[in-house]
């Protein structure tokens, strides 16, 4: 699996026992015959809860916004569901006081994790 800078949320993004905004991916607006696959993972530190919510919506401000999926179980292995309105972004729910995040689209999720 290969990361391409241009399509990551989060980068290694520490969390907080609060709500976290990923980066806004501009992917453009309709479906593909192979969608790209959400990868998601985090380094756990201490006991806690995580969700993530694959959010889309029209315009890059997020003002109507749609949510895909929500995720609870890691690591994220998931093809990007339908839906898709051009902009994309995460929304990650956290209880942990510590650790880090890491997601992004990728075309090849055969990894050892």
């Amino acid at each position: 699996m290969i990361f391409d800078a241009e399509n990551m949320f989060f980068e290694g993004k520490e969390l907080s026992a609060t709500t976290l905004q990923s980066d806004i991916l501009k992917v453009g607006p309709g479906e593909a015959s192979d969608p790209m696959i959400l990868f998601a993972q985090h380094k756990k530190e201490g006991s806690g809860t995580l969700s993530i919510s694959l959010v889309t919506s029209a315009t890059e401000d997020f003002s109507e916004s749609t949510t895909l999926a929500t995720y609870e179980n890691f690591p994220v292995k998931a093809k990007l569901p339908r839906g898709n309105k051009g902009y994309l972004k995460l929304t990650a729910a956290s209880t942990y006081s510590a650790g880090a995040i890491t997601a992004g689209l990728v075309l090849d999720d055969d990894i050892l994790v």
